[in-house]
């Protein structure tokens, strides 16, 4: 396969899987930050800053084939910041793929969801779906299977709160009915998808990769099953969470933050289309295995190092 020069935009958690991964192939990494991090300059990885405005972007994308975004925002940066990568892109005579930081669920089908992602997401969905000059992806995967692990075993940093399960406490905010499909896919398991995707010949405009699609109720289960221990569960049905969202206080920024992810799990759109996924499955990610829950958390607690 010829040799591709791939850009990591963000040198954050995610980005630790996925530069390890990339270098298990024949391809050339970079990682586009706003400061050189311990970690990628420990693993020897070319590192070029940048303040992400166009002009700053620009030249360093000049031999780059493929540009992937892990950047994380919910306000303005994350649009201005990928306005210009998609004119650096424009500007390159080699960058002729770009994935933008996604990494949702069902977002064909729930485009309004997560809330929070709509003024920021959407405006770049838009103008990548308007030109014609490179090909893009979304890529999708669900929750990040990591947080069913303990944080010494995964590099991505807990989410107190936002994520509804804690194995230590035994307890479970149960979103919705709790039948709503739910999809987990470990970050490693993201992290080869997207490697693969560098050498894949034409791409979807919606990439789904999945370890494993169930409910809330089928993991409360499982869970309980895995510790002989019953959990304690709170129930949030989708109208109390609608409900709190209407009667939003403009100064409690951190509560319409969980409503909305929230809301994204009692909707069931963090569950991801099971034909398409299989499809791509089967065609993009042939040969390639996914963890289910409990595989994931058997390798965690079979290794004394991040999985």
């Amino acid at each position: 396969m010829t040799v591709k020069t791939v850009a990591i935009a963000g040198a954050g958690d995610v980005a630790k899987y996925l530069v390890e991964e990339l270098m298990r192939t024949n391809h050339r990494t970079i990682v586009l930050s706003r400061a050189n991090r311990d970690w990628f300059v420990n693993q020897r990885v070319e590192i070029r800053i940048t303040d992400y405005t166009e002009a700053s972007i620009t030249p360093l994308l000049k031999d780059v084939d493929v540009l992937i975004s892990l950047l994380r925002d919910e306000g303005d940066f994350y649009i201005t910041a990928h306005l210009a990568m998609i004119a650096a892109c424009n500007m390159s005579p080699r960058c002729k793929r770009f994935i933008p930081s996604e990494f949702g669920g069902n977002i064909e089908d729930y485009p309004q969801q997560p809330v929070f992602h709509v003024p920021t997401h959407g405006p770049i969905r838009k103008v990548l779906a308007s030109q014609l000059k490179f090909e893009y992806t979304l890529f999708n995967m669900g929750w990040f299977m990591d947080y069913f692990i303990p944080s010494d075993k995964t590099y991505l940093k807990p989410l107190p709160d936002i994520w509804p399960l804690d194995v230590k406490q035994k307890t479970l905010r149960l979103l919705g009915s709790g039948d709503e499909p739910v999809t987990f896919t470990a970050a490693r398991d993201a992290a080869r998808a997207l490697a693969r995707l560098v050498d894949v010949p034409t791409w979807p405009i919606y990439t789904y990769v999945a370890g494993e699609t169930t409910t809330w109720n089928q993991v409360l289960r499982k869970m309980e099953k895995r510790f002989q221990t019953k959990f304690e569960v709170s129930k949030r049905p989708q109208s109390e969470i609608e409900k709190s969202i209407d009667n939003f206080d403009d100064g409690d920024i951190e509560s319409i933050g969980l409503d909305h992810m929230d809301l994204w799990n009692a909707t069931g759109a963090v569950g991801l289309p099971s034909d398409k996924t299989e499809q791509q499955r089967l065609t993009i990610f042939n040969n390639m295995e996914f963890m289910s829950i409990e595989e994931f958390m058997d390798k965690a607690e079979a290794n004394d190092s991040v999985v």
